[in-house]
């Protein structure tokens, strides 16, 4: 049937008016300029909060109702519709125009019988591999499709409507001789649309097998190129790069041309209600022009990179995640994410697409255990990204590049952001490598949270959002939802139980990496606590009832701060408590240390520790230990300026740390103390806030005026409940 005559039988079908209200609106834009669209099918990612899509999803467009089909990817408890794509065809969008799409909580309408718009027999596409040295490697779609749409064990049906079908192929390519490589996969997904030529098509290479112990394998295989050809028609061509192990990359591409080229906008509000990400605002005003002025743009790396969005390029993601703490990529989410979702700005979305497929595909975190994109921390009996497994990547092999590696304390949500917007498997999986990374991997095995870090913070946030919206059928969402389960037992029973009036981090550190040694106490980092505190409530959020004790219990500690009337009288005699100016420094004392100064052999004083004394379950205690370690710190190749007196007690400053000041021991001065209260402190106060944790709201009113106008990249979270006056 021709498309035209089958949209007209969809629109007598569907009716006149819309009589139902609309759960979400949303509106698409056309990135193409010159190409107008009539009678064009589409998929659309859809996401429902809890309870919205009960009957089934129905696109709305002028007025009228569109048949539609609907792949149920995700369930919510209650069994309404948390995640499904959504498949229909548009009727015409304007060349650079936009699209309203009004969506009903209804049953759609069945659309017609699928009508193949090209011939199955003909479809011959190939995947052509050229090592640096060796044969060529072929992986060939047509012929293990032999012209049918499914022909092999190898060949799983993804989708099969009326509207759009997608198939999955499993190859290992071939050299000329038909052996098989022994490191690399293929994984073709070839998407069809009722009536179109164009055949939508993802080639995904892969090295994701398990490292062997004791086997050497080349860490590094180098590649003139790759070329992806339907026929004699080339799809993609790249040049030379490197394909490290446990690293993957996909080309996308179209047979004859894409179909569309839609910018698949949120409705960042619903996203909001629905608990699908934190709700921001701009604190400037900010055009889509200045976010796109800003994130598509190469990173600090840019010297190392083919192009922007090359395979087995991070793009906007930093090559070497654990290099530096302040950058844009850090916080609940990163910045362009944000920036995005304000925003809507067109160019930030192609760079978020990027940033969560190829960019987090080039970091070698990718294994497959048992054909699952990650692997089951219970189950598998050597995790294949422990010590002995681990690539030896600080420098590659040749010395050329700069590594690419991958990190717990400085990771980016990766994946999430671009599976929401697109419903794409090739995103899950990145989800799922993610959170299984952060949740196996040495020397992790499990969530480890006894530091209440960003390390445990950030891989808290990748596995619970993958618990919460991986596909049902998902092989690993039960070891996820698992270990986000037992993760929050421990944190109850060892933290929520201890009683601890203070409830500062029992894994307390007393030398921080690259920072001033203390003399008498450990410490802990508070603003990384705050995102913890965040964290936990994302963990609520989306659906982990026995995370809520515990983000009050980490959310109360960042209250205490701002809210305390705790008094502590000091060895020196005096009386102190907590000033709320000082909420945020980089270190907070939480536990007594013995110590004894000792004389190193270059003449240098330093600390020698003994053993630990009491934990710290006082604020005023907490400020005035804070202070006496700020006062007396030292750095290994000054040694130590200061002495305790005869009784074992370290001298303060006047003009030190404290009030919202600090000691600079190279000039000699009292200077300013920059507190993160935005950095730290808003994420935990809007969590409690949300979770109508005491004081809460009395915190915020003390914090707010601190905290500054502007937010650090020109944003700031918004508590769901609104702000306390």
């Amino acid at each position: 049937m021709h498309r035209v005559a089958w949209l007209s039988i969809i629109l007598m079908t569907c009716g006149g008016p819309v009589l139902g209200q609309a759960v979400v609106s949303n509106t698409y834009g056309n990135l193409d300029a010159d190409k107008a669209l009539e009678n064009v099918p589409v998929t659309f990612s859809r996401v429902g909060a809890a309870g919205d899509f009960t009957r089934g999803i129905t696109p709305v467009i002028g007025g009228r109702k569109l048949a539609a089909q609907v792949d149920v990817l995700r369930k919510a408890p209650d069994g309404s519709i948390r995640h499904a794509l959504v498949s229909f065809v548009v009727p015409s969008l304007a060349a650079g125009g936009t699209l309203e799409v009004d969506w009903l909580n209804e049953p759609t309408p069945a659309p017609p019988a699928f009508q193949w718009g090209f011939d199955r027999s003909a479809l011959d596409l190939r995947l052509r591999l050229t090592p640096e040295s060796g044969a060529p490697l072929v992986s060939d779609a047509g012929r293990i499709l032999s012209g049918r749409w499914t022909a092999s064990g190898r060949v799983r049906v993804l989708h099969d409507g009326p509207v759009m079908k997608e198939i999955e192929i499993h190859d290992v390519p071939t050299d000329p001789a038909g052996r098989p490589d022994d490191r690399l996969d293929v994984i073709w997904r070839l998407r069809a649309f009722t009536g179109q030529k164009s055949v939508r098509v993802a080639a995904i290479v892969e090295r994701c097998k398990p490292r062997r112990r004791g086997h050497k394998e080349p860490v590094q295989c180098k590649f003139k190129g790759v070329e992806l050809a339907s026929g004699a028609k080339t799809l993609y061509a790249e040049g030379p790069y490197d394909h490290l192990d446990q690293t993957r990359y996909r080309i996308l591409a179209w047979t004859d041309g894409p179909t569309e080229n839609i910018h698949r906008r949120p409705n960042y509000d619903y996203w909001g209600k629905g608990r699908f990400f934190p709700l921001y605002r701009f604190t400037q005003p900010t055009t889509p022009a200045d976010v796109d002025g800003v994130y598509p743009r190469r990173t600090a790396d840019r010297n190392y990179q083919r192009r922007d969005q090359g395979i087995l390029e991070p793009g906007i993601l930093h090559r070497h995640m654990p290099g530096t703490g302040g950058r844009w990529e850090m916080e609940p989410y990163p910045s362009w994410s944000v920036a995005y979702l304000l925003s809507g700005a067109p160019k930030t979305y192609q760079a978020i697409l990027h940033a969560d497929g190829n960019g987090a595909g080039a970091f070698y975190i990718h294994v497959r255990d048992g054909g699952a994109p990650g692997y089951d921390v219970r189950t598998v009996q050597e995790k294949p990204l422990d010590t002995p497994y681990r690539l030896p990547l600080y420098q590659l092999p040749d010395g050329s590049k700069p590594p690419v590696q991958p990190d717990h304390a400085h990771a980016p949500s990766l994946g999430y952001v671009a599976y929401l917007l697109t419903g794409d498997r090739f995103y899950a999986e990145e989800m799922s490598f993610w959170a299984s990374y952060q949740l196996g991997e040495w020397p992790h095995k499990g969530l480890r949270w006894q530091g209440l870090d960003r390390a445990f913070a950030y891989g808290l946030r990748h596995v619970v959002d993958a618990a919460f919206i991986l596909p049902d059928d998902h092989p690993l969402v039960p070891c996820f939802a698992w270990g986000v389960n037992d993760c929050m037992d421990q944190m109850t029973r060892q933290l929520v139980q201890s009683d601890r009036k203070v409830h500062s981090p029992p894994g307390s550190v007393f030398r921080s990496s690259g920072r001033t040694n203390w003399v008498n106490a450990k410490r802990c980092s508070a603003w990384q606590v705050a995102w913890v505190a965040w964290s936990l409530g994302n963990a609520v959020d989306k659906g982990f009832v026995k995370a809520e004790a515990v983000r009050d219990w980490a959310a109360e500690y960042i209250v205490g701060f701002y809210t305390s009337d705790d008094e502590f009288q000091a060895p020196d005699g005096k009386t102190y408590r907590y000033d709320p100016k000082d909420a945020m420094p980089y270190s907070t004392a939480t536990q007594l240390v013995k110590t004894e100064v000792v004389t190193d052999k270059d003449g240098k004083k330093r600390i020698k520790v003994l053993g630990d004394g009491p934990v710290l379950d006082n604020y005023g205690a907490v400020w005035y230990y804070t202070k006496v370690n700020e006062d007396n710190s030292y750095h290994d190749p000054n040694g130590l300026a200061t002495q305790p007196d005869a009784a074992g007690q370290w001298p303060t400053r006047a003009a030190g740390w404290g009030h919202g000041m600090t000691y600079n021991a190279v000039t000699q001065k009292q200077e300013r103390q920059y507190n993160w209260h935005r950095y730290g402190a808003w994420v935990a106060l809007v969590s409690a806030l949300e979770g109508n944790v005491p004081k809460a709201d009395e915190a915020w009113n003390v914090m707010r005026p601190m905290a500054g106008t502007k937010g650090i990249y020109g944003y700031e979270m918004v508590p769901r409940t609104g702000e306390p006056r």
